[in-house]
């Protein structure tokens, strides 16, 4: 009944704000934009059969068909999608990484000239997300709060990412498929690799001894998952179209980064399997853009190479912010590059990675080099037309293509930005002590349902450093600081489906807070365990 009322009272806000004008008399046009990207989701499983709301949308819509990412995990592909920087110039290769602070960024402008620039979901106070021009607002749901910005009036540009598409592939009931059956008959061993793809949010190389005769089951459990987007895409369609942003809203639908199926015997991508690849599994993307009617685009299927660094700047360009003609459009595309390192969020020494994966197209060829200690290890290349799959690597038969690609590659890789931790100023003042939650603690999902905030004593224009544990060690263990001002970090409205998936699984979280710049001034370990 609830749910009922709710999506009725949407609707009936939209109904309210299609029936006035969506700005004030005489005052120039404002478009929004609604950029919403969906967790590890390759090009190939995006198709009408598993996703036909999204496909009949799409009639409207301009599809592009040789979309890339530029790194194999999320944050660097959503920085890119947000700031036009790939992961060369952004040097956000591991967590703890983020853009300079003093760097102009697109949202930023946005921002001063009035936009209201937001996310809603609490992992976007993590650290590579931090001094983009992203306010993480404490909302949770889109919905509601693009029916109050119908209602103000207010341009805005909104990022979301819808998860449920990461791994654990755990569908609700109603889109679960029957992957037993996919699988040998009372194999045992076989039922219990799926299991782990249907629990667990990491599946690092060499923890589960998948066999080929397993790819089935996965892809079913993963498609599922992109079921279940659909089926969530028809509310957010209906409510897009009734409201009236359609008529001055640019929507943008992809991906942060594909998903290995096996291909190279792991399921997920860098942060999850630990071995990251830059193969067309984990980099070809879908990517749908509708324009609103006074751009003049005619919907159609674009066929020009395109990637994670041309949408920020189309998007600027289609505001009126830019004036360059948008980069999407434009066919004569600069060559497609990508740089990753091996396990991304999950690197076991985010202040030294020693290893990369780097990867570039000109024209059909593609190369693949592994980078230790700065040093190419191995290189592969491969004939994209002939070889969509990347099954034959020519790197010793055509020498003379390996080497031209290769001189690009050295120099990129050279002058990459690097992070290099901004050490912040000494702070003065008594070590802070917590105030919310006072102590260690064991927590169930109804005890944060209505939202997470963290709090501790001190100066409240104070400069603060939180530190994070999660995990009981191994593989599910994750590390890192977040830089905080005052005395408070409201991370907003957690949903029981990212509680479920990504949270139970680590079983705890250690945290402490900290005065930034000095070492000696640190709360006491506080422990939050989490309950079922």
């Amino acid at each position: 009944m609830y749910r009922r009322w709710f999506f009725a009272s949407l609707f009936g806000i939209a109904a309210l704000a299609a029936a006035a004008s969506v700005w004030s008399p005489g005052a120039a046009p404002r478009r929004n934009v609604i950029l919403l990207t969906v967790e590890s989701t390759r090009f190939d499983m995006v198709r009408p059969e598993i996703a036909p709301h999204v496909f009949e949308a799409a009639q409207q819509a301009l599809r592009f068909q040789r979309h890339r990412a530029i790194s194999a995990w999320t944050a660097p592909n959503a920085v890119a999608l947000l700031t036009g920087l790939d992961a060369y110039e952004q040097g956000i290769h591991a967590a703890g990484d983020t853009v300079p602070r003093d760097r102009e960024l697109p949202l930023q402008a946005l921002s001063r000239q009035g936009w209201r620039v937001a996310g809603l979901q609490a992992f976007m106070h993590i650290e590579q997300f931090q001094h983009l021009g992203l306010l993480v607002e404490p909302a949770g749901a889109p919905l509601p709060w693009l029916a109050g910005r119908v209602l103000d009036r207010q341009p805005f540009f909104l990022w979301h990412h819808y998860l449920e598409t990461h791994l654990p592939y755990a569908p609700d009931p109603a889109f679960a498929p029957d992957w037993r059956k996919l699988l040998p008959p009372g194999d045992a061993a076989a039922e219990a690799r799926i299991q782990a793809v249907n629990t667990q949010p990491s599946i690092p190389a060499g923890s589960v001894d998948f066999q080929a005769s397993d790819r089935a089951a996965i892809v079913a459990l993963h498609e599922a998952t992109w079921r279940q987007f659909d089926a969530w895409f028809v509310q957010f369609w209906q409510f897009f179209q009734a409201s009236g942003l359609a008529q001055n809203t640019i929507l943008v639908l992809t991906a942060d980064h594909g998903e290995e199926h096996l291909e190279r015997g792991l399921v997920g991508h860098a942060s999850t399997t630990h071995r990251g690849q830059l193969h067309e599994e984990i980099v070809r993307l879908p990517l749908f853009v509708w324009l609103p009617p006074e751009l003049a685009q005619p919907p159609r299927d674009l066929v020009q190479p395109t990637d994670h660094r041309a949408v920020m700047p189309s998007l600027m360009a289609w505001l009126g912010q830019a004036k360059l003609p948008p980069p999407l459009l434009d066919a004569a595309t600069k060559p497609w590059r990508a740089l990753t390192s091996l396990a991304g969020f999950a690197e076991p020494d985010p202040k030294q990675v020693r290893e990369f994966i780097a990867a570039r197209i000109e024209g059909d060829w593609k190369r693949i080099e592994r980078r230790v200690d700065g040093v190419v290890v191995e290189a592969e290349l491969f004939h994209l037309p002939d070889d969509p799959g990347e099954r034959r690597n020519l790197a010793m038969a055509q020498p003379e293509v390996a080497a031209r690609l290769a001189l690009p590659m050295q120099q990129d890789f050279e002058t990459r930005r690097v992070d290099r931790r901004e050490v912040a100023a000494a702070a003065a003042g008594p070590v802070p002590h917590w105030r919310q939650p006072s102590g260690s603690r064991a927590l169930r999902f109804a005890d944060i349902a209505e939202g997470v905030k963290l709090a501790w004593s001190g100066d409240p224009a104070g400069r603060y450093v939180l530190e994070y544990e999660a995990g009981e060690g191994g593989a599910l263990s994750l590390k890192g600081r977040l830089d905080v001002d005052g005395l408070e970090k409201d991370f907003g409205r957690i949903d029981e489906t990212y509680w479920r998936n990504y949270v139970l699984p680590y079983g705890r979280v250690r945290l402490r807070i900290g005065l930034a710049g000095r070492d000696d001034a640190w709360s006491e370990w506080i422990e939050v365990r989490a309950l079922p």
